[in-house]
């Protein structure tokens, strides 16, 4: 850039003739800073140019390109009709767009458009009209998914009057009930083939329940346990005998007492899949990430985040990151931290967490001598599954008896162990043997994704995150 505003200003006017506004606009950006009137004059030129080929992409499908120029537009003069008529005209489109795509009875990708009209400063009554009723339908398809179906019909027909157009809602409606039938059919048949113990038939009718109802919990247990018996079956019980051994770091506390302990673990390892999901019967589900950098934001149906929440938070909002130090949480769309702003800081245990302006988790450290943390969500919002927190995984995940472990586990009378191993995941269950889906295990195992872990005092299920939540 030359520091001769006429030279500048010559420069800038060729640009324009070339149909290049944006290097017009770097030219003349600081001498109309600094007040030039020859710079400003020309800044309403570069304006209309925007504006112009803003409308252009419009005409052509291209509001991502149209919204870039409305941006670019603004920085020189957001006062200006033409922009400002521009942006009414964006606005209107992506209403439009998010309205039509949840009458067609697809909420991800309503809350997809209203996301990107949040990202571009749009606030209107009607955008948040939206957004909640497509919050209240996928947390209303949640429930479905979970089993809950007299609870997810309850909230779509407190929804329905919200819709000027409720064809896809009753459309998704009766798809629910006609899965809720289904259900109920299959669910009774898979409680009557457990307690007899015909397990082949409780495999198959576990089946139908997932069809049906595919994160409802109890039928992803009694399956886990229906493959076990029916490969016992199969197989001889040698076969199924198998003892996994492995090396695993054990550091010593100044008590004694052995803990599980690495310095924090490579963002990626043979066999690991980014994300996973825990399901501990009895107790709950967790979300858990295995990378060193995990991202937040507002979940769309074709977000990039690790964790996707429901709230008014950006597309991208903020990240988390873990090293030799601890955790530090950055964002350059606004985040608090025990009701003070930052853009990066540094975490500790029972900090308390605030992205946007509402959305809010608590930071623990559960295990003093892990890496792992433990994030619970105490805002009231949600992921797309309906998990109880997550977990940042570093080496190592203890479900133990007490407040000291990642996962508590009321009853559990020693400590089981989750950990990375140079293969993928392995787990460590002490006192006698346990399963891992048709498995026979003494102590340490392999832990392939998915599985369920069966013993005496406890069962879990693990299964990768593939895609989107």
């Amino acid at each position: 850039m030359s520091d001769s505003p006429w030279l500048a200003l010559r420069q800038a006017q060729e640009a324009m003739a070339d149909s290049r506004p944006e290097d017009a606009h770097r030219l003349i950006a600081p001498h109309v800073a600094a007040g030039y009137r020859r710079a400003i004059r020309l800044a309403r030129e570069v304006v209309r140019a925007y504006v112009a080929r803003a409308t252009k992409a419009l005409d052509h499908a291209d509001p991502g390109a149209a919204w870039a120029d409305l941006a670019a537009a603004e920085a020189l003069n957001r006062d200006d009709g033409a922009v400002a008529g521009l942006r009414q005209t964006l606005v209107r489109l992506g209403l439009v767009q998010a309205r039509a795509a949840l009458e067609a009875g697809n909420p991800l990708d309503a809350a997809a458009a209203a996301g990107r009209l949040r990202d571009h400063g749009v606030r209107s009554p009607d955008l948040d009209r939206l957004e909640d009723a497509a919050r209240d339908w996928a947390a209303a398809a949640d429930l479905a998914d979970r089993g809950e179906f007299l609870r997810a019909v309850a909230e779509l027909d407190r929804l329905r009057p919200r819709l000027p157009r409720p064809d896809g809602l009753d459309r998704y409606r009766a798809e629910v009930e006609a899965r809720h039938a289904r259900f109920r059919e299959a669910v009774g048949r898979l409680y009557d083939a457990a307690e007899a113990r015909r397990w082949r038939g409780a495999l198959d009718a576990a089946e139908e329940v997932l069809v049906a109802a595919p994160e409802h919990r109890e039928a992803k247990t009694v399956r886990g346990r229906a493959w076990t018996a029916v490969m016992e079956l199969d197989q001889p019980a040698e076969a199924a005998r198998a003892t996994v051994t492995g090396d695993y770091p054990v550091a010593t506390s100044a008590s004694g007492t052995g803990h599980p302990f690495t310095p924090p673990a490579p963002a990626a390892g043979p066999g690991l899949p980014k994300r996973f999901l825990l399901w501990v019967d009895g107790v709950g589900g967790y979300l858990v990430c295995l990378g060193n950098r995990v991202t937040f934001g507002q979940a769309t149906a074709d977000g990039p985040v690790d964790v996707p929440l429901f709230a008014d938070v950006s597309r991208l909002h903020a990240e988390v990151t873990r090293d030799g130090e601890g955790y530090v949480v950055e964002s350059g769309k606004g985040v608090t931290v025990n009701g003070r702003g930052s853009a990066r800081c540094g975490l500790a245990p029972g900090d308390r967490v605030t992205l946007g302006a509402t959305c809010q988790f608590l930071f623990h450290r559960p295990v003093a001598v892990s890496s792992t943390a433990r994030l619970e969500l105490t805002s009231g919002h949600r992921l797309p599954v309906a998990v109880d927190g997550v977990l940042l995984m570093a080496n190592e995940l203890l479900l133990g008896p007490g407040p000291a472990a990642h996962v508590p586990v009321p009853g559990l009378p020693a400590h089981v162990l989750l950990y990375r191993s140079k293969d993928g995941l392995g787990v460590r269950v002490p006192g006698g043997p346990f399963r891992v889906d048709d498995r026979v295990c003494h102590d340490r195992a392999a832990l392939p994704l998915p599985a369920v872990v069966t013993a005496d005092a406890v069962t879990f299920a693990v299964e990768p995150v593939t895609g989107r939540l």
